[in-house]
Parts: structure tokens; C-alpha cells; sequence
């Protein structure tokens, strides 16, 4: 197994991986325990960047996501190109909006969490554990047509 696959597994793992240690920080947030929460959001928020800046450092050494696509056998197809692209869309948005909801709720947290900003805390948290659960499934979807595994 080549350096290329291990990284790919890896964060297809830590993807996978994402929407749970999501789901479980909002289950102790739901117990009011609220440091714990901040917690494990944040270790799961850095964990996921390093994951997805190690995959792209991999796509952009190997020439690009072509580079590394362009063996599968569906890498030409309409459904390859459609799940690729949204999968690439919908990650990007949804990193985006976590990396923002992470900063402010950690300038937040000492001063007014939970408070005022908890309502749109929650709203944006919903959406980005859905963004990270499409990410998910599209990354397994990807994945395996790249490597021609389905």
C-alpha cells in the first residue's frame, strides 16, 4: 500500500469520523456541560483541518485531484464529476461556516455563551453537522469509485 492510499484512508476515516464527534459534543452541550462541549468541538475542528490540508497537500504533490482520480474507472462519468464537484462545494461551505462558528463561539464562550448567540449557535451547528454528514457520504462515495472499490 502506497503513502497515497494511507493518506486518502486517513482522512476518508477522519471524514467519516467528523459528523459523530460532532453529534457527541451537542449531547454533552444538551447536559449543559459546556466546557466539555467547547471541547470536543474544538479537538474535532483541528483534527479535521490537519485531515483535509494533508489530503490537499497529497492532491496538489500529485499534480492535482485529476492526478489521483484518473485511474478510477468512473473518473469520466456524469455521476463521478456531479459527486466530486458537490462533495468539493458542499466540504468547502461547510468547513467555512464551522471554522466561523468555531471562532466566534470561543471569543463568545467566556462572555455571553450560553446567551443570546445560542440560537444561531445551534441553527449553524445543524447546518454544518449536516454539511459534514453529506461531506461524508460523498467522500465514501468518491473514494471508492477513485480506487474502483465499488
Amino acid at each position: 500500500m502506497n503513502a497515497t492510499i494511507v493518506i486518502m484512508t486517513a482522512v476518508l476515516l477522519l471524514t467519516l469520523f467528523s459528523p459523530f464527534g460532532v453529534y457527541y459534543g451537542v449531547k454533552i452541550a444538551k447536559k449543559r456541560n459546556y466546557q466539555t462541549h467547547r471541547r470536543i468541538q474544538n479537538i474535532t475542528f483541528i483534527i479535521c483541518v490537519i485531515g483535509v490540508l494533508a489530503l490537499e497537500g497529497l492532491i496538489r504533490s500529485a499534480g492535482g485531484s485529476g492526478s489521483l482520480a484518473s485511474q478510477g474507472n468512473y473518473y469520466n462519468t456524469s455521476f463521478f464529476k456531479i459527486t466530486l464537484f458537490s462533495h468539493i462545494i458542499i466540504a468547502v461551505l461547510s468547513y467555512l461556516l464551522w471554522t466561523i462558528l468555531i471562532v466566534i463561539s470561543n471569543i463568545k464562550f467566556q462572555k455571553s455563551l450560553p446567551g443570546k448567540f445560542s440560537t444561531v449557535h445551534k441553527r449553524l451547528g445543524y447546518v454544518i453537522f449536516g454539511g459534514l454528514i453529506y461531506t461524508a457520504v460523498t467522500a465514501l462515495a468518491v473514494y471508492l469509485m477513485t480506487l474502483n472499490l465499488i
